[in-house]
């Protein structure tokens, strides 16, 4: 599956490190207001967000009812700047909101790797991007209010316990989910190589690597997507001014691929584990049997089958708990 991790980046930058906020909220569990009490009120009946994260549900909440004429200035009092990327050929008209702002630098616009493609980006002040001393949104020109405040609420968004930057996990496992889909169409189409240590060797440490940075790589892309986009859905009714029909209907539709996205990832390495696992096994027995002739490249001994078994049920208690997550998003974003 080539490409699988470029998918999200068409509409936000890598999301790196922890910024202070003055005011938290903590959501997950049950929904228990009716939709439209969700959009007039900051608290909203949730404990925490799937993939442990919290939200800043007042910050949401002011944005969301904020007078048009005023987002700007709401988003910059919460810590966050907002600056203008402009369009060359735009193929919409430029929104009047953004008119005013300053424009990002050229340099700062090559560097965050902002494409002609994108609306916003979230660059986060502790990212090696460049000497902040705050979180940064660039917007398009021409994107809508709608847009912007999606990332906003992507710039509230943490998770709830700290660790290395998400710019570090994202480049770690995108290199290591690469290696393990290039090693595993290697096996599916000759699995005899699972007779050679190296080729076990490989492809177990592939799988590790992955399993590892699974659960963060899924909260820091995938899931943040989904969850902007359906808690704007909830935010942002039919009487707010940001209301826009068609984007709400793209957004859900994006929160939704997101997901499927995911759940490809997960899926791949599952396959992955298991096709290694059984392949191992059977070649052992084939061995036993006689079926297999001992050469140069083949060295599978019990010890070895032992050894893969291991490291599957290791990969496999990493996968649970993803897919319990996995199973809150679907439900969070079903209700």
């Amino acid at each position: 599956m080539p490409d699988l991790l470029t998918m999200l980046r068409a509409v936000r930058g890598l999301a790196t490190g922890l910024r202070r906020v003055t005011c938290w909220s903590a959501i997950a569990g049950v929904l228990l207001l009716p939709l439209v009490a969700r959009a007039d009120k900051p608290q909203w009946a949730y404990r925490a967000l799937p993939f442990a994260q919290a939200l800043n549900l007042e910050a949401v909440h002011e944005a969301t009812h904020s007078a048009p004429e005023r987002l700007i200035a709401t988003i910059r009092r919460w810590g966050v700047d907002v600056q203008l990327v402009r369009s060359e050929a735009p193929a919409r008209p430029v929104n009047p909101l953004l008119a005013g702002l300053p424009p990002a630098t050229p340099e700062l616009v090559c560097r965050a790797d902002f494409r002609d493609s994108y609306e916003g980006m979230v660059i986060f002040f502790s990212s090696t991007l460049d000497s902040m001393d705050c979180d940064k949104i660039l917007i398009r020109d021409t994107a809508l209010s709608y847009t912007l405040i999606h990332e906003f609420v992507h710039s509230l968004l943490r998770p709830l316990s700290t660790g290395e930057p998400d710019h570090l996990l994202e480049a770690r496992f995108r290199a290591a989910f690469r290696r393990l889909v290039i090693y595993q169409r290697r096996l599916y189409d000759d699995p005899y190589k699972l007779l050679d240590p190296l080729w076990r060797r490989d492809i177990l440490a592939a799988q590790a690597d992955v399993a590892k940075d699974l659960f963060g790589r899924i909260r820091l892309g995938q899931s943040q997507e989904a969850i902007v986009e359906k808690v704007l859905s909830l935010y942002i009714d039919e009487r707010n001014p940001f209301f826009d029909a068609d984007r709400r209907a793209q957004g859900l539709q994006y929160g939704e691929a997101a997901i499927n996205n995911a759940i490809d990832m997960f899926n791949e390495l599952n396959d992955s584990v298991a096709f290694v696992e059984d392949a191992v096994r059977n070649l052992r027995q084939s061995l036993r049997d006689g079926n297999i002739e001992p050469g140069e490249g083949v060295a599978l001994t019990d010890d070895d089958e032992a050894s893969v078994a291991r490291s599957a049920r290791d990969v496999k208690a990493q996968l649970a708990v993803v897919r319990a997550e996995l199973q809150l998003l679907k439900q969070f974003y079903r209700h």
